[in-house]
């Protein structure tokens, strides 16, 4: 099946971009009484191209300064373009400024036609034809095919060259993806008797259908697709790269106009801040402050926007930065990642017309961005991120409230089926937790899990009361999860009403430290001293020396003195058995000591010191005696 084609004319007034429309076609593009009258190209103009067994659409759009808000909607969604240059004038204003236009929303092929071949003589098609090679160089159309033709009158010349060259580069374009979620710029809003509400745009992506419902964007109105027209003629449905017509109802023509975006409901949200990546032309009047009133085309759209410069406070003509385009609430846009857009001043410059510049989408519904390193590292790290990057890198930046795949659909543009496998991996990587229908990031989880333990103390805490003390945003289900992960791993316990803190688990010990443990339970009140054990135990003196200091960490092991360590149930053992000493008798001496404990002076005195530095014990000359 040949993939759908989009052709469309660029250039400066006057240079026959409609004739030559008309002379390929046989479609006079300029329909309204003014442009007859004129004899310009005030608006929009469509026809069809047959060549062979494809049927290609033609935009043909107006030259005009005035007009390039109309130039820049013709020129969305086109797979290759006509530049076309007047050979008795060569290049002009428009001219350059159409050439940066078609860059800047990422036209990638074309030819260029040279017009009025009939008015010049060969020495100066060599001139202006060597000027457009200068005029084009460093552009996509640096490489182009310049074909001349004449056809302001029959009969026409050139024509068959133009049509193998424009064959030609069609066979080279990629096919379009007809993926993504259904999108359509309006550029043309009418009635037919009989029929009603008639809309014309680019399908941008996926496909639309008789019987679909329509959400339009921004006035939120809803329509029913009627019925489907590409290429004047019937169909079920249109698909990315169609230029179709679609009949709607529920919706007057006054409801629509061009700039309005057609989409399935809750596909596409509409966004007015956006983070992007600007390209600033070289041909720009001056440096851009850190605030400027651009007025930013997108798809058919024209919207007053403020470009606000994300790290750094200027920008020269010729550079590049992040930014970020804040749109007023009443005209958001229908954009996703990767759409192009163009920027334009409210000055023209002499040789180069008004846009200053224009990129590519990064993000939508974008949070605004503050001062400092944070926002830029994160738009930076979006930019060139893989799909399944994307996602997480989405997610993490929501926190504690998530997102829903839905949520995703909106932000991306991927269709939920899509997106399902790569959640999957997502989640069984560790890098999300699902609560459906929630997805949160694992960095999200980790920052909840620490608030968790510190608000749960060891008399425990209600379980709505916690849940009132964690980010309000946080869905219901993704806190159920996590207190059942902190179950799971005996960080806690989560009871029906009451969440408190799990009991601590010992630490496993190694063969080293069993064995030292084994030693001191055996040797008693006479153990060995600390420097002994490392040969008692057949070990490094490092290796026992880190062992003693984890055993008396984990009160396993209590040091007496520094040069001696016991058994901390040996040491309890004798506490109680001091204490019933005492309780019996009153003090306890030196031979006492040796008597209880069978261990001689050298480990009954340094016992002894303990507890009296415990405050279990006080001395009173030669005895002791309870405190």
């Amino acid at each position: 099946m040949l993939h759908p084609i989009v052709l469309g004319t660029a250039g400066h007034i006057d240079h026959g971009k409609t004739s030559l429309v008309r002379a390929l076609t046989g479609i006079d593009t300029d329909r309204l009484p003014v442009e007859k009258a004129r004899g310009i190209t005030t608006e929009l103009g469509f026809a069809r191209l047959d060549l062979g067994e494809r049927r290609i659409a033609v935009v043909d759009v107006p030259g005009h300064e005035r007009f390039v808000k109309s130039m820049v909607a013709g020129a969305t969604g086109l797979d290759l373009v006509c530049l076309v240059i007047a050979a008795d004038e060569g290049v002009m204003p428009q001219t350059r400024e159409h050439l940066d236009i078609c860059e800047l929303l990422g036209v990638r092929r074309g030819l260029i036609v040279l017009t009025k071949r009939d008015l010049v003589d060969d020495e100066w098609l060599g001139l202006v034809t060597a000027d457009i090679r200068t005029a084009v160089a460093g552009t996509f159309l640096a490489e182009a095919p310049i074909i001349p033709v004449a056809v302001r009158t029959a009969p026409y010349a050139g024509l068959d060259d133009l049509r193998a060259a424009i064959a030609t580069e069609i066979d080279s374009l990629p096919p379009r993806h007809a993926t993504g979620v259904f999108r359509l710029p309006v550029d043309r809003v009418f009635t037919v008797k009989g029929f009603g509400t008639i809309v014309t745009g680019t399908v941008l992506g996926g496909e639309v259908a008789v019987g679909d419902e329509l959400t339009v964007i921004p006035s939120g109105l809803s329509a029913r697709v009627r019925g489907v027209e590409v290429h004047g003629g019937a169909v079920e449905r249109a698909v990315a790269g169609h230029r179709a017509a679609l009949n709607l109802g529920n919706l007057a023509v006054e409801d629509l106009a061009r700039g309005d975006l057609l989409a399935h409901p809750g596909r596409v949200a509409p966004s007015h801040i956006l983070d992007v990546e600007l390209r600033y032309l070289s041909t720009a009047p001056g440096p851009l402050g850190p605030r400027s009133k651009v007025l930013v085309h997108h798809g058919t759209a024209q919207v007053l926007a403020t470009l606000a410069l994300v790290g750094t406070q200027s920008l020269a003509p010729g550079g590049t930065s992040l930014a970020q385009l804040r749109i007023d609430a009443t005209t958001p846009l229908g954009a996703l990642p990767g759409d192009r857009f163009i920027i334009r001043g409210f000055v023209a410059t002499s040789t180069h017309g008004s846009t200053i510049g224009g990129g590519t989408v990064i993000r939508v519904l974008a949070p605004k961005a503050r001062k400092g390193e944070a926002h830029a590292a994160t738009v930076s790290a979006l930019a060139g991120a893989r799909e399944d990057q994307r996602i997480a890198l989405d997610i993490k930046t929501a926190a504690a409230a998530g997102l829903t795949v839905e949520d995703l659909v909106r932000r991306l543009g991927t269709p939920a089926d899509a997106l399902v496998d790569r959640l999957a991996t997502l989640v069984a990587s560790g890098e999300l937790l699902s609560a459906p229908p929630h997805y949160l990031h694992a960095a999200s989880v980790v920052d909840l899990e620490a608030k968790i333990a510190a608000l749960v103390g060891g008399d425990g805490i209600g379980r709505e009361q916690l849940r009132t003390q964690l980010p309000a945003a946080l869905p219901a289900r993704a806190y159920d999860a996590i207190l059942a992960g902190l179950a799971a791993r005996g960080a806690l316990v989560a009871e029906a009403d009451v969440v408190r803190k799990a009991a601590p688990k010992p630490a496993p010990m190694s063969p080293l430290e069993s064995a030292l443990l084994a030693k001191l339970l055996a040797t008693r009140f006479e153990p060995p001293r600390p420097k002994e054990l490392p040969a008692a135990l057949g070990s490094t003196e490092a290796l026992t020396d880190a062992a003693l200091k984890k055993l008396v960490a984990g009160k396993l092991v209590t040091r007496i003195k520094p040069d001696l360590v016991m058994h901390t149930e040996v040491v309890a053992e004798l506490r109680t058995k001091l204490l019933a000493f005492l309780d019996a008798n009153g003090t306890i001496d030196a031979q006492q000591w040796k008597e209880l404990t069978g261990a001689s002076r050298k480990f009954t005195i340094p016992i002894a010191e303990y507890f009296d530095a415990e405050k279990l014990t006080l001395r009173v000359g030669d005895v002791r005696r309870k405190r």
